[in-house]
């Protein structure tokens, strides 16, 4: 009988949230375990959860004040046989003068929660940690599904879509999406948001491939009344996670260097100026609490450009798109050139490409972040839809591989 504990984040600004996480084995479900603070010369007990299936439990833990915290995981049992006890594991609270970001925001009014959450992804960056991510698909009432079915076992960073986000407004779902996305930052998982707006010349759907000349959404145009209604209708949602003190990392338009969206392949010159309109007018709706990212696919030589060469003038941090078949390596070719100019990185999706075949093995990203010479500090997994399987908890390796990273966070170095 054994029990391991780990904490992650190992060092937090003062109330930013830090998870413990902890395993017994042999797993046994519905064992309580005890979560014990050093102080005073002793131990207490914070807290007493019981483990899931896997052996599994998860707690979060006080910050509120600044220091070294000690803490250790008891299994208390009559018989000799069945104690156990795991070794110390440390958590370090900083002051919030720590969240100063290494690299200054685009946004000059950017919140408290906004140049903490940098602060938080530089942290992770200069650890060379890697967290690991989950789309959701919040059109969906099962929307919470594929981070439930991985138990107690850490995901940092949540990831979802803001125009499924706004649709769901209306959706009468028993628990609103927003309010549980609010609660998981709250908790300490970071936001990741894209946006696949409707083709504002159709009213068809992202994917509609008609042509479209991005010049007409700076100017006048029908096409621009209902392509900045659609970006203003989203920055409402933003805006009220900004008033509950929750930022999160915006990458609106992406995957431009494909052709599959109808901004895709656009001219590079528009494309910047379109993503600085979009920052100056959510700045104007007084929304400042957004880190902006620039999402690219990875350049796979089909329907695809150096990424490079759309990179907008201004971006808080940078991700690649990237999928692959079972055995194969994940692409990464023009994520070392847009590395050069940004500083924070990420794979903001990756998985296996169009397969039912659940046998893709995360190890895949592991070893293609630790490839580059600026790892990622987070891999995002799509949700389970109609092109295949695609998130963690669906894939055969996908729980293991989660196993195999310190409380959610990859080594890249």
């Amino acid at each position: 009988m054994s029990v391991t504990a780990e904490v992650g984040p190992a060092t937090v600004p003062v109330g930013e949230p830090a998870t413990l996480s902890a395993r017994l084995r042999p797993a046994q479900k519905g064992v309580r375990l005890l979560v014990q603070r050093r102080a005073t010369g002793r131990w207490v007990t914070l807290a007493r959860p019981r483990t899931d299936a896997a052996g599994r439990v998860a707690v979060r833990l006080s910050t509120a004040t600044v220091g070294v915290q000690q803490l250790r995981v008891l299994r208390g049992s009559p018989r000799p046989a069945l104690r156990a006890v795991s070794r110390p594991v440390t958590v370090t609270v900083v002051t919030t003068s720590s969240c100063t970001p290494r690299v200054a925001l685009v946004d000059q009014q950017a919140t408290d929660g906004a140049r903490c959450l940098a602060a938080r992804l530089d942290r992770w960056q200069s650890a060379s940690a890697m967290g690991a991510g989950q789309q959701l698909n919040v059109s969906n009432s099962e929307y919470a599904a594929p981070l439930t079915a991985l138990g107690a076992r850490p995901v940092h960073v949540v990831g979802l879509d803001l125009r499924e986000l706004v649709d769901s407004e209306g959706y009468g779902f028993a628990v609103r999406p927003l309010d549980y996305l609010s609660g998981l930052a709250q908790e300490g998982a970071v936001l990741s948001v894209s946006w696949h707006p409707d083709n504002p010349w159709t009213a068809g759907p992202y994917n509609d491939p008609r042509p479209a000349n991005l010049d007409q959404l700076l100017a006048d145009t029908p096409a621009a009344t209902a392509f900045w209604a659609d970006f203003d209708a989203g920055m409402q949602l933003f805006e009220a996670l900004q008033d509950q003190g929750v930022a999160v990392v915006f990458r609106p338009l992406h995957e431009a260097n494909g052709d599959w969206f109808w901004w895709g392949h656009p001219e590079a010159a528009t494309y910047r100026a379109l993503w600085s309109a979009m920052q100056a007018r959510a700045a104007g709706l007084g929304v400042h609490n957004v880190l902006w990212a620039y999402s690219f696919n990875a350049d796979t030589g089909t329907n695809t450009t150096a990424p490079v060469g759309l990179l907008p003038t201004r971006v808080d941090l940078a991700g690649m798109d990237s999928y692959s078949r079972p055995g194969e390596a994940l692409p990464t070719t023009g994520y070392a050139a847009v590395a050069a100019k940004v500083r924070r990185m990420t794979f903001t999706e990756v998985g296996p490409y169009e397969t039912h075949d659940a046998s893709w093995d995360p190890a895949a990203v592991t070893r293609a972040a630790r490839s580059l010479a600026n790892p990622p500090m987070w891999s995002m997994f799509w949700f389970d839809d109609g092109t295949g399987v695609k998130q963690l908890s669906s894939l055969t390796h996908g729980r293991s591989w989660l196993d195999s990273c310190r409380s959610g966070f990859c080594s890249v170095d």
